[in-house]
């Protein structure tokens, strides 16, 4: 796996490449974990993740719980793995679009955490 921070004007994009599973999960979880505590706007951009197993899911849902708790406006570019594995397991409520363009554009309108 690999991660790349890049600014992207309104929000911090996070993109992450190759596979997402137990032997690296935990370490992506802090990474993310240290971008949340800036509380500033997050894109999660999974489009090149060439698989995602169980623990990348808790990873994903973790996240979730994060900045819904930190009211930290935040999306999830999906990808192959992903959309492979939201057809199996339904109701995530994870804030997927199909781009950082799209995601960029829902955190436009989205309120300011406070």
């Amino acid at each position: 796996m690999q991660l790349h921070v890049q600014a992207q004007g309104l929000a911090t994009v996070l993109r992450v490449r190759g596979e997402i599973d137990a032997s690296n999960a935990d370490l992506l979880a802090r990474a993310i974990r240290r971008f949340v505590r800036l509380r500033g706007p997050l894109i999660l951009d999974l489009s090149r993740v060439d698989y995602l197993g169980s623990a990348g899911l808790r990873v994903l849902l973790l996240v979730k719980d994060e900045c819904e708790l930190a009211r930290l406006p935040y999306s999830v570019v999906g990808g192959v793995a992903l959309r492979r594995l939201t057809r199996l397991v339904t109701g995530l409520g994870l804030p997927l679009v199909d781009s950082v363009t799209d995601a960029l554009q829902l955190i436009r309108g989205a309120p300011r955490a406070g």
